[in-house]
């Protein structure tokens, strides 16, 4: 068989399972059962926005440890502490007597996205041949999507059934582990699932010091803030403004995340797009439909055509942007990948920490739709970085 395939498939395969559940559930989870939660504990749109706010800030500080944890001891420390916080962070929602115990279950399922997955930038570094780079890490990326089609079925059938929300997200504990168990079964030395060496980590970073990438780094700090304010706040103001006809609220979070997750499945063809198309073309258009996403969500809240747009613009931008803040990071710095992919998730968490309270203001000031076009036009002046981005030589 040829050199690589084995190696390629497995990394790929495992980096999909491991993404699914810590980025699907992990991370979109707690914005799908909102409603559910808001009334079970009774807690403020204020407390809310406090809660995301906090798995936002746990998810920045896991990528910051895991920056530090990969280049000293190789991927599969970082993984299975992943692995090991998805399972706790499940468990201890569905089990959550109360708020404290809620906001740490939600902070540990958030910060398990942090840890599993930027260390797949540098398997794929070591062990899969350059030719197939974009295409792994491209499906790596893309194991979001199924994790967040899989979690709004799931919410979908319980809130249909009158359930509780407990059910998930116990069955979301139950599965976890799978993310602990497939690295140690499926990935070897050959996967670069070894340990890594002594590394000054301030040193390492200062690396990431180059012209070349300031694109990069500002489109992820623009993208982070303007899905971050995306995802804290469509399902309220849709349902601010009277919400979607013939459907249930409780029902609304679950179809919108699907149709995000399912339109999200073309991220499993952002290597190959780019390769055909160029890099500045795609991201054109992508922060093109971000702007698009965010000006039909804060204009057409009551539409279903404009929701579902909305939702399927906004899945698409952050499953093929995903993957190419993966493979573009990789391209630019070859010798540090995990780093330097680390680096660019923490520009993309920063501003999801820091936009979402600011949107928040402006909404009582200036109502969520005029706010969430304000975004919109974020995106749109963001491309005058795109013009700035360099083709692969």
């Amino acid at each position: 068989m040829e050199h690589g395939v084995i190696e390629r498939n497995r990394i790929a395969i495992v980096g999909f399972v491991a993404t699914a559940i810590t980025f699907g559930p992990g991370r979109m989870a707690y914005g799908m059962f909102l409603p559910q939660l808001k009334e079970e504990f009774a807690f403020s749109a204020g407390t809310a926005g406090a809660i995301a706010g906090l798995g936002f800030a746990a998810f920045l500080l896991a990528l910051f440890v895991t920056g530090s944890l990969t280049p000293r001891f190789g991927p599969r420390l970082p993984l299975l502490i992943g692995g090991g916080f998805a399972v706790a962070g499940f468990a201890l929602t569905a089990l959550a007597p109360g708020m404290a115990v809620l906001s740490l279950g939600v902070a540990c399922a958030s910060a398990s996205a942090g840890f599993a997955w930027t260390p797949f930038n540098s398997m794929t570094q070591q062990a899969v041949p350059e030719q197939y780079r974009r295409r792994v890490l491209s499906i790596v990326s893309t194991g979001t999507t199924f994790g967040i089609i899989a979690a709004g079925v799931l919410a979908m059938g319980i809130a249909a059934g009158g359930l509780s929300w407990r059910i998930a997200w116990a069955a979301f504990a139950a599965i976890a582990p799978i993310a602990v168990i497939l690295p140690m079964l499926l990935l070897s030395k050959q996967d670069g699932f070894e340990h890594g060496r002594r590394v000054d980590i301030r040193k390492e970073f200062s690396r990431l010091r180059r012209r070349e990438a300031v694109p990069l780094y500002g489109l992820a700090l623009s993208f982070g803030a303007t899905n971050g304010t995306y995802l804290s706040y469509w399902i309220e103001h849709i349902s601010q403004s009277g919400g979607l006809p013939g459907v249930p609220s409780e029902l609304i979070g679950p179809v919108l995340f699907i149709a995000f997750g399912l339109a999200g499945c073309l991220g499993l063809f952002t290597g190959d797009v780019v390769e055909r198309r160029g890099l500045r073309m795609v991201l054109l258009v992508l922060f093109s439909g971000s702007a698009a996403s965010l000006l039909l969500l804060g204009f057409l809240p009551g539409s279903w055509a404009g929701t579902l747009a909305s939702a399927a613009l906004q899945g698409i931008c952050v499953m093929c942007l995903s993957a190419i803040y993966s493979f573009w990071s990789q391209r630019l710095f070859p010798d540090i990948p995990a780093e330097s992919f680390t680096a660019v998730l923490m520009l993309y968490a920063a501003g999801s920490v820091i936009a979402p309270p600011v949107a928040g203001q402006l909404g009582s000031a200036l109502g969520l739709g005029p706010t969430l076009a304000l975004f919109g036009a974020v995106s749109i002046g963001s491309l005058l970085l795109v013009r700035r981005v360099q083709e692969a030589p």
